[in-house]
């Protein structure tokens, strides 16, 4: 009999290729086209090696490498690596990756626990090598004393120009435009300006003049509605004489930009701008802030000046209410274009405990639908989620009549949500709190009040069904 052998067919195994990418960033003294060049520079390198597979090039724009705080592109590449999109990663040189040693060393060992190895060109040194990390220790922090030395040289540099007169660079505040030999005035802005100071000196307070202005549609340099800081601002900024003052400002060790309350001497130079107010309008602004400032002491907080916004970037203030005091965003209040809800000071409070403890130790406090972050003052970020008792609030309308919907107690304490009309003039079903978490729950998931807080517009309830705004629809029992 015939000896019948089956040969099955191997399928050769193809080597995966490697998904690389780079990361590239120039200081602000650096060139911009030097970050182009190193963009160009690595897509070329990358493409061409045939085991490789091109995974992007991350890139940040005249940012600092003494921090990852505010680099956007370096963050982005580090999730992208905890998502499993990268593979390897290529960089110029340990200062181009971090100058700060805690930061290389940190990034680097989280990394390497990912398997994710990051090549130094300039140094050679492969992170994922056994050599690598004691290398990478010595060099960087050698990079980092040569950024402590490049910062102290300019700060020498910018100082000595102070003494000479010479403003570090040309920001123009609000109703000023530099024109290469003085700042000149915007004729607009300049209106606005006299107009502050004119209301100011008659009485009316910056809160009230931001929101008249707000009202009206001006807005700040940055585009947002004027806001009681800005008015402040521009009260207690001398430029607005003719006088422009150096060094009111200073970085501090650790890199944070502080207000030179006599730690450096300031330099007043003349001529500088085109006065828009006279020194003695100026003057009597400065007694009358200095007034209430002390009138209004006692109704100061921890939290005054350093809550803000984070939607529209403006800030919070407190507001007194039915006996309990609440945290409002200004741009909510003066034109309700900010979905940012209100928050009580006694949650707040609770929160700002558990953070930070019974210390004022946080610099600003940003306000969401779903969380509070923390920055504190060491430069971390802690966020904590909000409790959201009632997440539904101000966002549930009356599908029949297209009032707000309110709610209210039905029988032996239990939740409905009505029309805020009358029955007379709507007839709505009214819909109990019960189905109405139901509904959220199926369409949302468990963690609907964050959800419902933060990115759910609108909830209405008609009579046969709930629609939620660009979400989907729930159909009544």
């Amino acid at each position: 009999m015939a000896r019948i052998i089956n040969i099955t067919p191997t399928i050769p195994k193809i080597k995966p290729k490697l998904r690389v990418c780079a990361y590239a960033r120039v200081s602000v003294e650096a060139l911009m086209q030097s970050l182009s060049a190193q963009v160009s520079y690595y897509s070329s390198l990358i493409q061409n090696n045939p085991e490789w597979e091109y995974a992007g090039v991350y890139a940040d724009e005249g940012i600092t490498g003494t921090s990852t705080l505010h680099r956007d592109e370096f963050k982005r590449l580090i999730k992208d690596c905890e998502a499993g999109k990268i593979d390897m990663i290529l960089t110029k040189s340990i200062s181009r990756f971090a100058r700060d040693t805690v930061d290389c060393l940190n990034t680097t060992r989280r990394l390497k626990e990912l398997g994710i190895p990051v090549y130094f060109e300039r140094e050679k040194i492969n992170s994922m090598s056994e050599d690598g990390e004691l290398m990478l220790t010595l060099l960087a922090s050698f990079a980092q004393e040569e950024s402590r030395s490049i910062s102290e040289n300019i700060k020498w540099a910018t100082r000595k120009k102070f003494e000479q007169g010479i403003p570090n660079g040309h920001k123009a505040p609000f109703g000023y435009k530099w024109d290469g030999e003085m700042f000149r005035i915007i004729p607009e802005e300049g209106e606005v300006v006299k107009e502050i100071y004119r209301r100011y000196l008659a009485g009316e307070s910056a809160y009230s003049i931001a929101k008249t202005l707000s009202e009206r549609g001006v807005t700040g340099q940055t585009g947002s509605p004027m806001e009681q800081t800005t008015i402040k601002d521009i009260l207690s900024n001398s430029s607005y004489t003719g006088t422009m003052t150096l060094q009111k400002h200073f970085f501090s060790e650790n890199h944070k930009r502080k207000r030179n309350k006599g730690e450096l001497p300031m330099y007043l130079v003349d001529d500088m701008f085109e006065p828009l107010v006279s020194e003695e309008d100026f003057e009597k602004a400065g007694v009358i802030r200095k007034e209430r400032a002390t009138n209004n002491r006692e109704n100061l907080t921890v939290f005054s000046g350093k809550v803000k916004c984070g939607y529209c970037g403006c800030g919070v203030s407190r507001r007194n209410s039915n006996d309990k005091k609440k945290w409002v965003c200004n741009t909510k209040e003066k034109r309700k274009a900010c979905k940012c809800r209100l928050i009580y000071e006694e949650e707040l409070i609770e929160s700002t405990i558990n953070v930070v403890g019974n210390k004022e130790d946080f610099e600003k406090i940003i306000l969401y639908n779903d969380r509070i972050e923390y920055i504190l003052s060491n430069g971390k970020r802690k966020s904590v989620n909000r409790k959201l008792d009632n997440a539904f609030r101000g966002k549930v309308w009356c599908g029949t009549c297209g009032s707000k919907c309110e709610r209210d107690n039905w029988g032996k304490g239990k939740k409905v949500w009505c029309c805020s009309q009358l029955r007379s003039k709507c007839h709505m079903k009214r819909l109990s709190e019960e189905e109405l978490i139901k509904a959220s729950e199926s369409l949302l998931g468990e963690n609907y009040k964050g959800v419902v807080a933060t990115d759910v517009d609108r909830i209405v309830i008609f009579d046969d069904r709930v629609e939620f705004d660009g979400v989907g629809t729930w159909q009544r029992q």
